[in-house]
């Protein structure tokens, strides 16, 4: 009983809390409970399985995302844990299935491979009119690979791998866990897969070199490589402290997005003291002279977009 625990002990990441039952008494009941829980006007289900689980609310009849988790979210034991992008998608009326990953096994497992090739099997993604897989990271990869079985669906990726397989990616040194999983089950190279989607919107760094290396695998003209500087492996949160990243996502998600009225977008990245950052860590050493400059440059701008902001308001 909770109770019977201390202060600590309550706290979610404390090793004694190895139930549920303490979580749920604890813990505040997460969102998407609201909705599907009896008494919701929601419609959807959550399918529990051994290393994953699957979540799905029914909203829009024509518009449906698959989101996946990242990295960073696999270890989450808590009980308002939400699935990759669930606001998001919800303010925006679309029907959702987000997949949660209890292990940071880039979905290297018969059982969600066989879940979704079961689903898109029986038409499950046919009723829609337009479907959109997303993720960031190890989800990115879920989201390039697991939209080869929904044929013209747009993919969104922050920040993705293509693969782990060491004999494709030999370089890799990252993510020691997920490199020894089983390459051999389907939908294991999204440098195979990719071109089978309507549209994929890729998400990088360009001098963050293991990323970089990833996504130019990625070949084809459905393929549509954005660049996120000096962001190193966050585009996403460099895109959320741009406050752009709702509109790019809202026109990738419609297939609309196009490079040039991104970049135009991007142009306030100069006023962002996380660029700055990036560019002292890239280029600190090697170019001094070239980061005090940019350093210089970045005070101006900054100083300018400040009293900007204060005139506005």
């Amino acid at each position: 009983m909770a109770e019977d625990l201390s202060k600590d002990q309550l706290k979610p990441e404390h090793p004694d809390r190895k139930t549920g039952y303490e979580r749920i008494l604890t813990d505040p009941a997460p969102p998407w409970f609201v909705e599907l829980y009896p008494g919701g006007d929601g419609a959807g289900f959550l399918q529990k399985l051994e290393r994953h689980s699957v979540l799905f609310h029914q909203r829009s009849a024509s518009q449906l995302i698959v989101s996946f988790d990242n990295i960073a979210n696999a270890n989450d034991l808590s009980f308002a844990r939400e699935p990759w992008g669930w606001k998001f998608f919800r303010d925006e009326g679309w029907s959702h299935m987000g997949v949660f990953a209890r292990t940071k096994a880039w979905y290297r497992d018969p059982e969600i491979i066989s879940y979704f090739q079961d689903r898109a099997a029986e038409g499950f993604f046919d009723k829609y009119d337009q479907v959109v897989f997303a993720g960031a990271s190890m989800g990115g990869f879920g989201a390039l690979t697991f939209s080869q079985l929904v044929p013209g669906a747009f993919v969104i990726a922050f920040n993705p791998q293509t693969t782990l397989d060491e004999r494709l990616v030999p370089w890799e040194t990252r993510y020691r866990f997920g490199r020894v999983q089983d390459w051999d089950l389907p939908m294991g190279d999204a440098a195979q897969t990719v071109g089978r989607a309507g549209k994929a919107y890729v998400f990088y760094d360009p001098f963050f070199d293991l990323d970089r290396r990833q996504v130019t695998r990625l070949q084809g003209e459905n393929v549509v490589l954005l660049k996120t500087w000096f962001s190193n492996h966050f585009a996403a949160p460099l895109l959320r402290k741009l406050d752009i990243l709702k509109p790019v996502m809202l026109k990738a998600m419609n297939g609309s997005l196009e490079p040039a009225e991104y970049y135009r977008m991007m142009r306030a990245r100069r006023n962002l003291p996380m660029v700055m950052r990036g560019i002292e860590g890239f280029a600190g050493e090697r170019h001094p002279k070239l980061v005090r400059q940019a350093r210089q440059r970045f005070r101006v701008l900054r100083r300018a977009a400040l009293e900007e902001a204060e005139r506005s308001s």
